[in-house]
């Protein structure tokens, strides 16, 4: 069980990570607040506890697809205690718990407030990298995400790929479509603005596809403060909140978008930055093509999941 799950939900590390959350660690007498979702949530969680300056505390949970169904009675405690939660959109009864967002909206008390905040994806910055979910499958090896381009390689039956930059139609291809569903999500859902962010941030919106920068993400905690119509400075923690890892972002991508490669922080790379090392773009390409072949249900769900993606950028010729 803990190794199809990916971690050990007993493990003592990890529940003191969580100890307020499991209750190992006293509560403070204070406003609580806590942010549910993805590993967005945490960041956020950690920016508007510091925009509180004590006012509230922001109590650490495990992100949604880590809660089971033991976890329950800890999410209903703290629930019931929350000034306001903050929620990305999960569907309701997700994973077959009560985790969604309106399952989690319902459990709150009617004195609490509730803000709905985006499930943000930005490809812009790296048009080619995507996520699949297949039965039977984690995450690939050394770097989690999947390029588009060793995809078909794989589905073509190639055991190698020599990745070359898409064209500067596709790159803003790319861009305009990840705006469109982001502001498509927002308002399905009624969530705060991130779309907006993305954009004004340019060659610095994200470190991935699903990791945006510090200055999205603070502009997020504020659009939820404002809509909670709650004072506080949101500011910025003094590090990378989810900058763990960096794919690479060419200088053409920049150029196609209208952006100079110097205003990119760091530059433009042709590699990745995993854990504050260089891994080399095509020593993930190769890894990758070796995990595909092991794991041609990956390849399948990929290539019908991003099918439009895939033509509409001409990757398979």
């Amino acid at each position: 069980m803990t190794e199809a799950l990916g971690f050990d939900p007993h493990d003592p590390g990890r529940r003191a990570h969580y100890g307020e959350f499991y209750g190992l660690t006293e509560l403070p007498d204070a406003p609580l607040f806590m942010v549910h979702g993805n590993c967005q949530a945490e960041s956020l969680r950690v920016l508007l506890h510091g925009a509180g300056e004590g006012s509230w505390h922001g109590v650490r949970v495990p992100p949604v697809h880590e809660l089971l169904a033991e976890d329950l009675p800890h999410l209903t405690r703290l629930l019931n205690r929350c000034s306001f939660v903050a929620t990305q959109p999960v569907a309701s009864g997700y994973r077959g718990l009560p985790l969604g967002s309106d399952d989690i909206l319902t459990a709150t008390p009617e004195s609490s407030r509730a803000v709905k905040y985006p499930v943000m994806r930005w490809t812009a910055l790296m048009p080619t990298l995507a996520i699949v979910r297949a039965p039977g499958a984690t995450d690939p090896p050394l770097a989690p995400y999947h390029d588009l381009r060793v995809l078909v390689a794989a589905a073509q039956g190639k055991h190698s790929v020599h990745l070359e930059p898409v064209s500067p139609a596709a790159v803003r291809g790319s861009r305009d479509e990840s705006l469109h569903q982001l502001r498509t999500r927002q308002d399905a859902h009624g969530t705060v603005d991130a779309a907006s962010l993305f954009e004004a941030a340019g060659p610095n919106a994200a470190h991935v596809i699903n990791h945006p920068s510090n200055e999205v993400l603070m502009g997020v905690a504020r659009a939820i403060l404002a809509e909670l119509g709650e004072a506080g400075e949101v500011t910025d923690p003094g590090r990378v909140l989810l900058g763990g890892i960096r794919a690479p972002i060419y200088e053409s991508t920049l150029d196609a978008l209208g952006y100079r490669a110097e205003d990119l922080e760091g530059g433009p790379r042709e590699h990745w930055i995993i854990g504050g090392e260089k891994v080399s773009e095509d020593d993930v390409a190769a890894e990758h093509l070796r995990w595909y072949a092991r794991l041609p249900q990956v390849v399948a769900a990929g290539m019908k999941r991003h099918e439009g993606l895939i033509r509409a950028m001409n990757l398979i010729h």
